[in-house]
Order: structure tokens, then C-alpha cells, then sequence
């Protein structure tokens, strides 16, 4: 059962701001405690009631509890015996799931951990048990509900208009539109640590908004070069562009990369395990990889595996010839150079330095690899999917390239045991390499690769290639490469995640508070034993 609101989320007719809108979960037989915390949260100024003051006469009930889960900002679950043996406060708490809804589960009566709903397992809970303290842990709940409440309003709005945009068969009529378009491009990309991240149907109805806009754009042009003083404008811009390059991009260019760009006969003298930077500073140093073979994926009975079925089936992968990979992940110094030099968009104003860059969609990597290619004349890109895992393992065939085990301070990760876990991100470099000498392969930030969305390895190239196509998950997001895979781990995830052969995928434009890249460069060694 449950409760929530009947008011709207942006403001009152007063001019006060709207109230923090809650949805209750709870069982019919937890009714006289449900009430309590219905009034507790009332004078605490939360829009709360209870559902059989909201569910009218004649109305469809399963829809109606659906559509106060969808407006609500946060889900407080009322976790007791009865809550978890029942199936209508399971299903609230399955379809919350789906909207990726915040959870603030409160122990009225304890349980058995094995009893908890696997949606609420990693939240902290509120106790309720004591009944002297009451109150005060009313005010602890209060005050866990207004945490990141304008960011989680923005989650409720923009997942409601996704939702109705869905419903509607997509109608274009409905999709986002400025100055709104670019406010949900800011909330996304301004995800508070530990905030649910937006349904995959929100964040591709944003990207959505964002393509038909440009073909919006698109058409209008088409129609404005016909005037003189567009025309004029243009030519003035391109002007200035020139100048641009010719005082500020041009000799940076040349000065700060283009003379230090390997040779020919010292890119053929490359071994590997040799490094080397193609720059004076602020771009990726390279380390050298053999040639070799692995099998990519992991057995079935391998532990930690988020989603069965996804790393499978193991197969053989051939990686032909040797190839650079960036010794660290890229870091806020090398990107800022390419906002600075070229088109790359400025990430906040976060820490500099040796720190891995981070709030990085596929298309901003695809910009930066563009821009720096150009600038040394060098093929740079991101590596292949199955040219990470291999890097990644570095000739071991252990869930780690350290080991079965996590163990103890060899990455930053939400339980690796390290100064940063789940706090914040590590100085690329603080753990030691693997064995190929790359560092955080494992943890930090998660690592955009160059395939498309693949749900399992049915059908994969096992040459090291990226795997293009149009295929794509059930519920068609994805189609035309529209997502793509993510590998590695971040510093705010479970160990499992950051397992060399787990794989995860984000839409193209999505950015992410732990979501970074490394790049790749082709090499022109031969092999060891070729052509002789």
C-alpha cells in the first residue's frame, strides 16, 4: 500500500516552493504506524497522505499507484514482516526500481537481511523500533528526504515527462524543448554522489530532445543563408577562426606536439613495455602492448557477475599486431588543453592536475581523440572493447589482474579499501600498474570503449575489432549505436564491477560524475617473428 500528494512539483499559488513529495510503501497491516509517519512527515512539511485518500472512486488501481510511484521524489519503504511478505508492496518497490526512484527505507519491525527486497539491500536504514525515540528519528528522516531534494525534483519532472513522451508512442510534440532542453543537459550532468542515476528512458528522451532541436537548427539555417547578412556574419566568424588559428592554435601545435611526435624509425624500434608521450606536456603518456591472444569473458561460474549471460559466451580473441594504450586514464590537465586548443567542452570547475578527468559523454572522447589526432598527425582513438579487457588483464585470466580477490588497497572502489573509496576519485597512478604496466584499469573512473551496445558475445569479432551494428537491448534504446559500452569500474561501485570482464553501457551523451576514458594508438611495429 501506499501514500503521496496531490500537489504539483514546481510551486504553490503563494509563491512558497512546492513541498518534497513522498510515496509510502507499506502493508495494510502496518496501517496505525503508516498514519504515525504520515503525520510525522506532514509537520515536517513533506506533501504526504495516504493512499486511500488519494485512490478515488471508479479509478483503476494499479494505474493509479503507478502514476503517485512516478510523481513522487523519494519512495520511504516501511520495512517490517509484513512489508516483505507481501506482494503488492514487493511490486511498488519493483516498479520504483524501474524509474530508478530514490529509496529511504525505515525499519518499523525487523527482518531477516536475506528477506529484504534486493532494491533496498545497499540503502541505510532508519530505525523505527524504538518507540522513545520516535521523533527524533522522524527528524533523521526528514532531514535524509531534503538531501539533494532540487536535483531529486528534476529526476521526478524529467522522468515524468520521459514517461508520458513513451507512453505517447514518442511523439515528437512532446519532447524537450530550450530553455528546458538545456536545463535537463545541466541536471544530468550535475548528478550528485549517490543520487539515482536516470532511467535509460529519461536519459534517451533528453538525447532525443537534443537531435531533433539540431534538426530543428538544420532547417531554419537552410532557409537564413539566404540573407546577406547572415552571409556577411559567417565570413566574419570565419575571419576571426583563422586568426584563431594562426596566433594561438597554430604554433601550440607546432611547438608543444608537433615536434614531439615520434619519428618513424623510433616508432618502429618500440618494444613492448617502452613508453613514451607525443607532446611537451598535458596529453596521454603511452605504454606499449604486445601482441597475443586471450580468452574474453568470463565462466559462468565466476563470482561477482552483475548480470548473467552478459560476459558470455568466453571466446578467443586474436589482438594481431602490438598497439599504445595511455598509461592513465586521461587526465583534467590533458583535457583542458583540448578545451583550450580545440572544441572539447570545459568539465567545471573540479580540481586540476593528475586527477582523471570525469562528466565525460562517448562524443566528448570522440572530440578529444579527433582533436588530438589532428594536432600530432598520429591516429589516436579509443580502444576497442576487446582490446581493453585484453590490456585490462594484461596476460592474466583472474576476475582481477591482480588476483581472484579484491583484497585490500589495490583500487579505489566502494569497498577496496583504499583513502578514496566511494568518496572521490585517486590521483591517476596511486595503485600499482598491472602486469602490461597500466594503471587503474580497475576502479577510479569508468572507461568509455569504442563498441556499440552488445547485450552478450553472441557473434562478436574475436580480431580485436570494435564491434559496430545496430543492435541493441530490449525496449529499443540503442538503436544506431546510440549506446555505447563502458568498462573498468568507478570509485563509487562494488568490487564486481570492477572485474576485467564485467561490461556496462551508457547512452552517447550521457555524462557521469565517475565516467572518464584512455585512449589508443596504432602502431607500425612488426610482430616478433613476422616476415623473417
Amino acid at each position: 500500500m501506499a501514500t503521496n500528494h496531490p500537489e504539483k512539483a514546481s510551486a504553490h499559488s503563494n509563491g512558497q516552493p512546492a513541498k518534497a513529495k513522498v510515496f509510502i510503501s507499506y502493508s495494510r497491516k502496518d496501517m496505525a504506524f503508516a498514519d504515525r509517519i504520515e503525520a510525522a512527515l506532514r509537520a515536517r512539511g513533506f506533501a504526504a497522505a495516504i493512499d486511500r485518500n488519494q485512490i478515488y472512486a471508479f479509478e483503476e488501481w494499479w494505474k493509479r499507484i503507478e502514476a503517485l510511484i512516478a510523481s513522487a521524489d523519494t519512495v520511504v519503504f516501511v520495512l517490517s514482516p509484513n512489508s516483505v511478505a507481501s506482494e503488492v508492496t514487493l511490486k511498488e518497490v519493483a516498479f520504483a526500481a524501474s524509474l530508478n526512484k530514490r529509496f529511504a527505507p525505515i525499519v518499523f519491525r525487523r527482518v531477516d537481511d536475506k528477506e529484504v527486497p534486493a532494491a533496498l539491500g545497499k540503502f541505510n536504514f532508519i530505525f523505527f523500533d524504538d518507540e522513545a525515540r520516535f521523533e527524533e528519528r522522524a527528524d533523521t528522516l526528514a532531514e535524509a528526504l531534503h538531501t539533494d531534494i532540487a536535483w531529486i525534483r528534476r529526476h521526478t519532472e524529467f522522468g515524468e515527462l520521459a514517461r508520458n513522451w513513451s507512453l505517447a508512442d514518442r511523439a515528437s510534440g512532446l519532447l524537450l524543448r530550450s530553455p528546458l532542453l538545456e536545463e535537463a543537459e545541466r541536471w544530468i550532468a550535475a548528478r550528485p554522489q549517490g543520487a539515482a542515476e536516470p532511467t535509460k528512458e529519461t536519459q534517451y528522451f533528453i538525447q532525443h530532445s537534443r537531435r531533433a532541436a539540431k534538426r530543428r537548427r538544420r532547417g531554419r539555417a537552410a532557409l537564413y543563408v539566404l540573407l546577406v547578412g547572415v552571409v556577411a556574419g559567417i565570413i566574419a566568424w570565419m575571419n576571426q577562426s583563422t586568426l584563431e588559428w594562426f596566433f594561438t592554435v597554430f604554433p601550440y601545435m607546432q611547438l608543444e606536439i608537433r615536434d614531439h611526435v615520434l619519428t618513424a624509425a623510433r616508432e618502429r624500434a618500440l618494444k613492448p613495455g617502452d613508453s613514451f608521450r607525443e607532446c611537451a606536456k598535458d596529453c596521454p603518456e603511452m605504454v606499449v602492448v604486445p601482441a597475443g591472444e586471450f580468452v574474453m569473458g568470463s565462466p559462468e561460474d565466476e563470482e561477482g557477475q552483475v548480470e548473467k549471460g552478459r560476459e558470455s559466451p568466453p571466446h578467443r580473441v586474436v589482438i594481431a599486431r602490438p598497439f599504445a594504450v595511455s598509461k592513465y586514464e586521461v587526465t583534467r590537465d590533458e583535457w583542458d588543453a583540448c578545451v583550450i586548443y580545440g572544441d572539447c567542452p570545459a568539465r567545471g570547475d573540479f580540481p586540476r592536475g593528475r586527477l582523471p578527468v570525469m562528466n565525460i559523454a562517448w562524443e566528448d572522447a570522440q572530440r578529444y581523440v579527433a582533436w588530438f589526432s589532428m594536432m600530432s598527425g598520429k591516429t589516436y582513438r579509443l580502444l576497442s572493447e576487446a582490446e581493453w579487457e585484453y590490456a585490462a588483464r594484461g596476460g592474466t585470466t583472474t576476475a582481477y589482474s591482480w588476483g581472484k580477490e579484491v583484497g585490500h588497497n589495490n583500487a579505489n572502489c566502494d569497498g577496496c579499501g583504499s583513502q578514496w573509496d566511494n568518496e572521490k576519485t585517486a590521483p591517476v597512478g596511486s595503485f600499482a600498474p598491472n602486469p602490461f604496466g597500466l594503471y587503474d584499469v580497475h576502479g577510479n573512473v569508468w572507461e568509455w570503449v569504442e563498441d556499440c551496445l552488445h547485450v552478450n558475445y553472441e557473434g562478436a569479432p574475436v580480431d580485436g575489432s570494435a564491434w559496430k551494428g545496430e543492435e541493441a537491448e530490449p525496449g529499443k534504446l540503442g538503436h544506431d549505436c546510440d549506446w555505447h559500452m563502458i568498462r573498468g569500474g568507478g570509485y563509487s561501485y562494488k568490487p564486481s564491477f570492477l572485474r576485467s570482464a564485467h561490461r556496462d553501457r551508457g547512452s552517447s551523451v550521457y555524462r557521469d560524475g565517475s565516467t572518464g576514458f584512455r585512449v589508443a594508438r596504432p602502431l607500425t611495429i612488426v610482430p616478433s617473428g613476422e616476415g623473417r
